[in-house]
């Protein structure tokens, strides 16, 4: 292992931190990456994640969770029995409850409370306890979301081993 890389290493196609957790039925896509002291419980659920997406340190996820491409999960977000589409930015310490619905391009603010059974629809950023609709996603906001996805691709290629 060389010397200047963390402790990432190689799940299948996904790159997972030694000290994230991981139980039950939980799968991957390719460039997907698990930060560490996340933990993902499949043990009431399945788990999916899709491609190009990372789980950042400290955030959970519980129960049937599907998460679509492209997907930034900031620190210690929570996510529990929820689908999240493609192209989404959950910020740090969200939590997005029960049979929530979040659709593609969708910004979901850091603090944000997505309440059971919401349906958050494509295209806006939200935020506040509970998530509101708050603007349509500007250009910018959309290439916040690309750029995220994508330095997380660049930060596991930087720091990975091979088990």
């Amino acid at each position: 292992m060389n010397e200047k890389l963390s402790f990432l290493r190689k799940f299948g196609k996904a790159f997972v931190h030694e000290k994230a957790f991981i139980e039950g039925r939980v799968e991957l896509g390719e460039n997907v990456s698990i930060w560490p002291f996340a933990v993902l419980r499949g043990d009431e659920g399945t788990i999916k994640i899709g491609k190009n997406t990372s789980i950042q340190d400290c955030c959970v996820l519980h129960g049937s969770v599907v998460i679509g491409e492209n997907v930034t999960v900031g620190h210690a977000a929570v996510i529990h029995n929820a689908k999240i589409g493609s192209n989404v930015l959950i910020g740090m310490n969200a939590t997005i409850l029960d049979n929530a619905k979040i659709g593609d391009w969708v910004i979901v603010a850091a603090g944000s409370v997505v309440k059971p059974n919401s349906v958050l629809e494509s295209g806006y950023l939200y935020a506040g306890n509970p998530a509101e609709k708050k603007r349509k996603l500007t250009e910018a906001d959309r290439e916040l979301i690309i750029n995220s996805y994508k330095e997380y691709i660049k930060k596991i290629k930087e720091r990975t081993y091979e088990l």
